[in-house]
């Protein structure tokens, strides 16, 4: 295993507010070239895996502002991890990126920090002991799949496949949860703002990420260090392994 699970995050601060999104267009700047052809294809053989995604209870819930008391708890606590371990991951990514990568995931692992505080903060607005998230409890057997497929693939994986099954997949789909969820949560008084700052935060996203996390892979499969065919097949197994964790630990 890439980390050590006796990590403890500190504690949010209850009068804690992320500081201000950086303003578009300063690191995060990227010029998108012509897409090849094969990213049709991509894209084409993904959606119905996303929609998976969507169309998990958990999703289903929320947007319908039915989630259910216990297995909410336990689901914010049983995918912690991924969220908790986005960052490091993403630092293994940057030691490895050539330069047209560095300020992307650079700036990446700075906002993939706060969503981390974002998380837990969602934790408080639905009750979630603090003990919980500052004590690591055993992962579920498929969130354990997951986070060790996303530590595989970023350690050693060819540089394409590893962006595509982490930022492409992964970061690609976050938007369109936090949309869907928040039909409903934005109606949750319960929880109220803080337990919806995760949320709106990726709501907001314009897709700069995945956007350069595409041209990244572009770039590589360009170079003949990925095929289209290798990039499709690594995002498509993450995006069913998230599925499949996500679903187990919303029924922990």
């Amino acid at each position: 295993m890439l980390w050590s699970h006796s990590y403890i995050p500190p504690t949010p601060d209850p009068c804690f507010r992320p500081p201000p999104r950086p303003r578009r267009g300063a690191a995060m700047a990227v010029q998108v070239t012509p897409h090849p052809t094969w990213v049709a294809e991509l894209d084409a053989t993904l959606e119905p895996n996303r929609q998976a995604i969507l169309d998990t209870p958990v999703i289903v819930d929320a947007s319908e502002n039915q989630l259910v008391d216990g297995q909410i708890q336990n689901f914010l606590v049983a995918f912690y991890p991924i969220i908790r371990d986005f960052p490091q991951w993403l630092q293994v990514l940057l030691d490895r990126s050539p330069s047209m990568g560095k300020s992307f995931f650079t700036d990446n692992i700075r906002v993939e920090r706060r969503h981390d505080a974002m998380w837990r903060a969602m934790g408080d607005g639905f009750n979630v002991h603090k003990k919980r998230f500052q004590e690591p409890e055993p992962m579920l057997p498929e969130v354990k799949k997951f986070h060790a497929y996303l530590t595989e693939m970023c350690r050693n994986a060819e540089f394409g496949q590893a962006v595509s099954a982490t930022n492409y997949a992964v970061e690609g789909v976050a938007q369109k949860i936090s949309e869907k969820a928040l039909r409903g949560l934005a109606k949750n008084e319960r929880i109220g703002p803080r337990g919806r700052w995760w949320l709106e935060e990726h709501a907001k996203y314009d897709d700069e990420h995945p956007i350069h996390a595409l041209e990244i892979i572009k770039d590589c499969v360009k170079r003949g260090t990925d095929t289209p065919e290798q990039v499709t097949k690594v995002a498509l197994d993450s995006l069913k392994l998230m599925k499949h964790s996500m679903e187990a630990s919303y029924y922990a």
